[in-house]
């Protein structure tokens, strides 16, 4: 039978502090990566797992809980954590980033990562424009997974969503590039070069990509 660990098990190594609920005049749907804080399991490199109520910071990538007097608490010392599952959704850990997984086949798929950030008046991208995968919002809503929030109006603030998309494979995440494809996927080595030699561009969505990927997962 598994074993498990609870966080409360694990506070000398976790535990940082109690953070604030404040979230800075982002919705909680802008300020985490899940909408609300769910029961999971941080599944690490050569250890137990352990369990609790999760969510994931999208502002600095730390991983949160809640302990058992209700406080929200940052997990620290969490070099060796290889994954996390909220209710169902997983995240892999790379580079100490958390990427949210879309599966294709197996063991590989779409790593997607989320960066919010605060934007201070008059910044803009260079020449004046900002990236296709970012979305600026203003104090009155934000756009996340296809579902507009309201933002706490009592506090002007101005950021910015960007999503990007990855590979990966087992542990791994990749550039998602035409050689990561090849290596995502080796058995599908001629139909990658055969979409690319006829001049089609890497999908920009992550609907389109699921959608390109899926075909070749078969």
């Amino acid at each position: 039978m598994k074993r498990y660990l609870t966080i409360a098990a694990l506070l000398i190594s976790l535990v940082a502090g109690a953070q604030n609920s404040d979230t800075q005049g982002l919705p909680p749907e802008a300020y985490y990566l899940m909408p609300e804080f769910r029961p999971g399991m941080i599944y690490f490199n050569g250890q137990l797992p352990a369990q609790g109520k999760l969510n994931i910071c999208a502002l600095d990538n730390t991983l949160r809980f809640i302990d058992k007097s209700g406080k929200e608490m940052e997990a620290t010392g969490i070099d060796n954590v290889a994954k996390v599952k909220i209710d169902t959704v997983f995240f892999i850990r790379s580079g100490g980033l958390f990427y949210r997984m879309y599966p294709v086949r197996g063991d590989a798929g779409v790593a997607l990562k989320r960066d919010v950030k605060f934007i201070s008046e008059g910044k803009t991208g260079a020449f004046g424009t900002t990236s296709q995968t970012a979305s600026i919002r203003e104090n009155n809503s934000v756009y996340a997974d296809g579902i507009a929030y309201e933002i706490n109006k009592d506090k002007e603030v101005k950021y910015e969503i960007v999503e990007t998309l990855y590979l990966y494979k087992g542990d791994d995440v990749y550039t998602l590039n035409k050689n990561n494809l090849r290596r995502v996927f080796p058995d599908k080595k001629a139909e990658i070069d055969a979409f690319f030699k006829a001049r089609n561009p890497i999908p920009s969505t992550l609907p389109e990509t699921l959608e390109l990927l899926k075909g070749w997962a078969e």
